[in-house]
This record gives C-alpha cells, structure tokens and sequence, in this order.
C-alpha cells in the first residue's frame, strides 16, 4: 500500500506542479530546449513546433557548442557526432542549434523544412574534422518517441544476456504508453535490463511502474486523479504486459529532469533495482504557456516547497547509489557509467 500512495503523489508532482514559494524563470525561443519542452505541453499533436534539428542536445562554452548527447537514429548520430564533441562551424558560420537550420520561418512564425546539405566542423580530443550533415524536419516529441524506439539494444555479458533502452523522454500519452509496454515486452526474455535516463525529460504516469511493479492494482490510487490536477487527463490503459521482475540498472546524471528523476526515485526502492551516474537536475517543477497560445514564451515554475517523503528533491534531485561521474567534456572511448552498470547486473543477477 505504501507503494500506491507514493506513486500518486509522484504523479501528482509531475503533472501539475505550482508551488508557493518557487522561482520561475522563461525559455527563449533561440533555445533548443524551449522546442522540447513546448512540444510535450503543447495541448495536442498539432501544436508541436516542427524545426529542422540534427538530433542533438548540448551546451555552449568559450570554445562552441558542447555536445552532451545524440538520438539514436538521427542525423548526429548517423554521421558519427559523439557527446563529447565540440561543434565549432555549419558552412563557414558559427553553429546554433536552431538558427543554423532555421533560417528562415513563414508569416505565421512556423520553421520551413529546410533540406540543405551542410558542411559541419568540430574538435573532437583537439582534432578537427569536417562531416557532411542534413537536418530533419520534426517536432521534438516525436524525435524523441522515436530515438527511444531507435535505442534499443540487447547483447551478451558473460552467460548472461543484458537489454537496454533509453527513455529519452516520458509521456502519458496512450500511444506512448502502448509503445513502451511494447519496447520492455520485447526485453522480457533478458537477464536484466538498462534503463537509461541520462538527459531525459518527460511526465510521469501510472502506467510507466506498471512495467516494472509487480503489483498491478494502481488504480485506487489514482481515483481522483482527475480532479487534483487540471492537466490532460491520465489514461490508465490495462497493461497487456507482465511487469519486469528482473534486476534493473538505471543511469542518471544531470540531465535528467522531470518525470524520469520521480520514476527514477520510485524504481530506486526496490531490492533489484540500482543507480548508477550522477545526481538528477532536481527539477520537477510545471512549465506552463505565458500566454494563450501554443508557441508563445514558456515559464518554468519550481517546486522548493514540495516534499517527497519529507524530503526536498526540487534543486537537490535524485542521488545514485553508485556515484560514477562522467563529465561531458570527456572524450576517452567508451562509458563508464554503462560499463558500470553491466558490472553491477551481472553481480546481482
């Protein structure tokens, strides 16, 4: 019983954060993040901002744009883009992850698809290299939907066999829903399994512990659902598939916000499951639309006075049980966080 009461509050927080006493702060729409945060609370599937994106998160230093991760299957990750990597020129200009491919919008403001073949520098380890690149033309949501399709993987470790998925972002959407249920159903066979929520964003819903938790009856819990928040209505979808009882690793790091530190906190009590990386954002705040519109400025509003079993999680976040760092600015091959995380599997499995 505990477990239900803990998932609703979880819930809760994620869907309709306003508290009292928090800061706020407003995306700019020269942001890479304010298209994927508009995009998943945009009021329906036809109000997501559609950009010409390469599939790519990052930041900016004195040197360019940091790379700090890629989406599987996209065109970053096609051409070999690594996190790690320093993206200094497009075509002779400076790079920005929106203008450089956006250039130009219509009188309503929206983006044009642009299908131009660009000529891309970067530094990787102090080495420069030039990778020909096209963007796609897709909103951030369904980029993201699809790269966690995309990520999927399943491979050997000693006798055993370890599945991963990255859940790049989280979503209540039934579509969404049925689409991860799918993704774990197709892992079920494994030893143990992955879950990646490095750089992940997203809303969390019942229906996501449902894959994982063994007890199935959610739904006292949730009964007045509905009238404690006034976001977009839960779905509850019956599960066609049996939870995931096996051992679980997740990744985190500081990119991790939202829903996927409170799925991350609530899969992190159980025996079978550990946390391997760095401490989450701490940032499971609401954002909300300045104004009436679908594409006008968004606003992030904390949750410094919210408590998850008495404790503060908004600027602190969700602590690993493992703490493995691995700075984005680090080139060296391979992931110690990953590497970690089969280690720790195979010692539990």
């Amino acid at each position: 019983m505990k477990y239900l009461v803990v998932v609703g509050f979880l819930t809760l927080l994620t869907s309709n954060i306003n508290a009292q006493n928090g800061q706020s702060s407003v995306l700019s729409k020269d942001q890479l993040d304010y298209y994927l945060i508009q995009s998943f609370i945009a009021q329906d599937s036809t109000k997501r901002i559609a950009l010409n994106h390469i599939g790519l998160q990052g930041q900016q230093n004195n040197k360019g744009f940091l790379v700090t991760s890629v989406l599987e299957g996209y065109p970053a990750h096609a051409a070999g883009i690594n996190r790690g990597d320093i993206i200094e020129t497009v075509n002779g200009e400076p790079f920005h992850p929106i203008n450089t491919f956006n250039p130009e919008r219509e009188a309503s403001g929206k983006f044009f698809p642009n299908l131009q073949e660009n000529t891309l520098s970067l530094t990787r380890a102090g080495n420069n290299q030039n990778i020909s690149i096209t963007a796609v033309y897709e909103n951030l949501f369904d980029s993201y939907r699809s790269a966690t399709s995309n990520s999927i993987l399943e491979f050997s470790a000693g006798n055993k066999t370890i599945g991963y998925i990255r859940f790049w972002g989280l979503s209540r959407g039934s579509n969404e829903i049925i689409n991860y249920q799918m993704l774990l159903k197709g892992l079920r066979h494994t030893d143990g399994i992955i879950f990646d929520f490095r750089d992940s964003f997203g809303f969390l819903g019942p229906e996501h512990f449902d894959l994982v938790f063994s007890n199935q009856n959610t739904s006292s819990a949730f009964q007045n659902f509905n009238k404690l928040t006034d976001s977009s209505p839960s779905i509850f979808l019956e599960s066609q598939v049996k939870p995931y009882r096996k051992p679980i690793a997740l990744l985190l790091n500081e990119g991790t916000r939202g829903g996927p530190e409170l799925f991350a906190y609530q899969l992190d009590k159980l025996d079978r499951v550990v946390s391997v990386g760095e401490s989450t954002k701490g940032m499971i705040g609401r954002f909300i639309f300045e104004g009436a519109a679908n594409d006008s400025d968004i606003s992030y509003k904390s949750a410094e006075g919210l408590l998850i079993d008495g404790q503060p999680l908004e600027n602190l976040g969700v602590k690993p049980e493992r703490i493995i760092f691995y700075p984005y600015e680090d080139t060296t091959r391979g992931d110690p966080q990953f590497e970690a995380a089969i280690n720790i599997l195979l010692g539990i499995i």
